[in-house]
């Protein structure tokens, strides 16, 4: 299906014709360690006038699984020289901060969720996927009546291409809180959604940008080749050449 594209999504083409083009086919070799590589991923909405609005969506569309998913974590992306896999990067190793900026300014586009991390790229089949999530709309915790207002799982794995799979479910609040009244008494049920899931999987190639379209929901995402440099060896000191026992110092004896 096709969808009208304004003058931001011609942009986004343009940016990815920009990107250069990895020449090469990444490689899964059974007989070495699985490749790193760094993974950057920009989440944004739709919400120009219209968005969505000629699909047809379901009431409830399910939600991404988070069971076996791993969460990124917080803190040093390093320890002792080398990289800690699912660690959270600092703003400045990101390459997407000028789309985030922009999109914050447009009219046409909301960015929700924009992350980097490392990690070693497994075979589809073994690859762990990461789970994220937002905040309710309102602020609070999320609850079974108050759910995260954007949530997902992201999956790269490798065969002889990169494959990302994508599972986002994005909640927009519409009309307030739900109410029921019993024995004279209102009950709150939560805010009211209109739910948008994307479910998307595409081979990708490293250094170059993607773009994952979607009637209400936006991914830019980037692989880029992790090149682990180990920190030097330092070789131990051979050691000391084991000392000669002194000769006694001889005495020239004298006739008296």
């Amino acid at each position: 299906m096709r969808y009208v594209r304004d003058k931001f999504a011609i942009s986004l083409l343009c940016i990815l014709l920009a990107h250069p083009l990895a020449l090469h086919a990444e490689k899964n070799r059974s007989d070495a360690p699985p490749d790193w590589y760094q993974f950057e991923v920009l989440v944004f909405e739709r919400i120009a006038a219209g968005a969505g609005s000629t699909e047809g969506w379901p009431g409830d569309p399910g939600r991404p699984e988070p069971n076996n998913a791993t969460r990124l974590s917080q803190g040093k992306p390093m320890q002792d020289d080398m990289p800690i896999a699912f660690r959270v990067l600092p703003a400045e190793e990101r390459s997407l901060n000028d789309a985030w900026d922009k999109m914050r300014r447009s009219r046409d586009y909301r960015p929700l969720y924009h992350v980097a991390w490392r990690q070693p790229v497994m075979h589809p089949d073994q690859a762990k996927q990461v789970y994220f999530s937002l905040l309710p709309e309102d602020g609070d915790q999320a609850s079974e009546i108050n759910p995260p207002k954007l949530e997902g799982t992201l999956k790269f794995g490798v065969k002889r291409y990169l494959h990302i799979e994508v599972d986002i479910l994005l909640r927009k609040a519409v009309g307030g809180r739900s109410t029921q009244h019993s024995n004279g008494e209102s009950i709150s049920f939560g805010p009211r959604f209109n739910s948008y899931r994307q479910q998307a999987g595409r081979r990708m190639r490293s250094d170059k940008l993607h773009y994952l379209d979607h009637p209400v929901i936006g991914v830019l995402t980037i692989a880029k080749r992790y090149e682990i440099i180990e920190s030097e060896i330092v070789e131990p000191a051979p050691p000391p050449a084991p000392q000669q026992p002194k000769q006694p110092a001889q005495t020239q004896s004298q006739d008296g």
